[in-house]
């Protein structure tokens, strides 16, 4: 299973916003802070945005969480930023052979199981939220680079 950058940067995006509430978080400083190009982060914000993780004051561009940090689960900005389909997160390899006893019944050999992973992927991040990542954060000793 390999699951894009896009939900690391969005958790990443959404923690700054929620750090620094009195600071204008832009594009730019998101990439700054992720080592991502401002245009990734860019693309992120509609999609979160749409699924009314932020929100953006008109005017000024202030972007706001549109709700509590302890009420935003990882499994929210996952849906947000990636597909929560089986057959998106573990990618099938669409031509095995029907001529084949294992081809032609690999898909329905594996989807229940995946099907199963996927839901203890959705309970695990569901578990999460960014209110909790945000004390585990406080807890962490200060990085070197951050205190010069």
């Amino acid at each position: 299973m390999r699951v894009s950058t896009q939900f690391p940067v969005a958790v990443h995006a959404l923690m700054m916003v929620a750090a620094f509430p009195e600071t204008r978080i832009t594009s730019e400083i998101v990439g700054q802070s992720t080592g991502c190009n401002p245009v990734v982060i860019r693309n992120l914000f509609p999609k979160l945005k749409k699924a009314g993780l932020l929100s953006v004051k008109a005017g000024r561009g202030k972007i706001e969480l549109t709700r509590p940090i302890g009420e935003i689960t990882l499994w929210d900005v996952y849906t947000a930023v990636e597909s929560e389909q089986t057959e998106e997160i573990f990618k099938l390899h669409p031509h095995a052979s029907d001529a084949c006893p294992v081809g032609c019944h690999i898909r329905e050999l594996l989807v229940s199981h995946l099907d199963d992973a996927v839901a203890a992927m959705r309970r695990e991040l569901s578990a999460v939220t960014l209110g909790m990542l945000q004390g585990e954060l406080r807890e962490l000793p200060p990085h070197p680079a951050a205190e010069g």
